[in-house]
């Protein structure tokens, strides 16, 4: 009879250590949900959305994680085409300066202020393993997509062209032009293999040149 009383209390006592455990098991899964939805929420909330940009073939959308002081803008862009690709880029910009400025089939571009007069632009291709490119006071060759213009280490007097193709550059002086234009040039096209530089030096009436870029086309 002893014996019976020990093995009974011995089950109420594992049967209540179970149904203890299963309490600590439920509340510490019920602890662990909560925390991940609060940190999904906060996770939500920190997403801020900047700008969207759209052309024939892509639609690009810019945002920001707010909490991030680096690595914290996510471009992403989906093609228009039947297969809807995606592709998410993280960007390394200055926190809260970064906006998209364009895009086209080949590339979107994302700009931002760098102090001053400067500004700088990032280049995310749409072409797989393509690394992104950046410049600082660049300008767009209106008729050639493949080719920017930009000016390096606040060098002016340089007009920098620059070949997305070849990866070559070629260097234009441009010093007589009015410094306060930060290397900005009036008008900048193609005809052929020839660049058509337009731009207005201090105190004189617009100036034009035309440059072969031959050597960095191929």
């Amino acid at each position: 009879m002893k014996g019976s009383f020990i093995v009974l209390i011995s089950i109420a006592l594992i049967i209540s250590a179970a149904c203890s455990s299963g309490k600590k098991s439920k509340k510490k899964a019920d602890n662990h949900s909560e925390k991940k939805e609060i940190a999904k929420n906060i996770q939500a909330d920190s997403i801020q959305f900047i700008n969207t940009c759209e052309n024939d073939a892509f639609v690009s959308e810019l945002r920001e994680n707010v909490n991030l002081n680096s690595n914290g803008y996510i471009l992403t862009i989906k093609s228009k085409d039947e297969l809807k690709k995606v592709t998410t880029h993280r960007l390394d910009l200055p926190p809260g300066r970064a906006h998209i400025n364009y895009c086209i089939n080949e590339y979107t571009v994302v700009g931002f202020s760098c102090g001053g007069p400067c500004y700088s632009q990032v280049f995310v291709f749409t072409k797989e393993r393509k690394a992104n490119e950046q410049f600082t006071f660049s300008q767009r060759i209106g008729n050639n997509p493949n080719l920017i213009a930009h000016i390096e280490n606040e060098e002016f007097e340089e007009l920098i062209i620059h070949s997305f193709e070849t990866g070559k550059e070629l260097k234009i002086d441009v010093s007589d032009s009015n410094f306060w234009n930060y290397g900005h040039m009036d008008t900048l096209f193609m005809v052929k293999n020839n660049l058509i530089l337009k731009y207005t030096p201090e105190n004189e009436s617009q100036k034009q040149k035309t440059i072969n870029l031959e050597k960095i086309l191929k």
